[in-house]
């Protein structure tokens, strides 16, 4: 990356990427007789990741942190009703709801000890 511009496009395409996939995984209506998971627990760690993605490239947007956990929390609670009440074959779990909340806590956490690369490469502006 040479410019701000093209960092900036890669952030803003990172963060609709992980937005869509979690519409994806969590509005995906179920199938009949899915089988037992090989990994056990499979679904939580896929909520906890799923959110973690969002929350930290959300913060790579610049989207603050207050905003992002309180839309991520309304989301996790409001994706398990909509999956228990609206989507065939699938129920809402309160522990999926956990699970996101807490991925999107580890994602903001991430985000906060991960330093951002400054845009330009300019020495006078990232020391700045």
């Amino acid at each position: 990356m040479t410019g701000g511009t093209s960092g900036n496009r890669l952030a803003y395409c990172a963060f609709a990427g992980a937005v869509l996939v979690n519409l994806l995984l969590l509005f995906n209506p179920g199938s009949p007789g899915d089988p037992a998971p090989f990994v056990p627990h499979r679904d939580k760690i896929v909520h906890f990741l799923s959110f973690a993605a969002i929350a930290w490239t959300g913060r790579r947007v610049g989207i603050g942190s207050v905003v992002l956990a309180a839309a991520l929390a309304a989301h996790a609670v409001e994706s398990e009703l909509v999956q228990h009440f609206v989507v065939p074959q699938r129920s809402g779990d309160p522990w999926d709801a956990i699970a996101d909340v807490c991925g999107a806590g580890g994602g903001l956490l991430l985000a906060r000890r991960l330093p951002r690369r400054p845009a330009h490469h300019d020495p006078a502006v990232a020391g700045s």
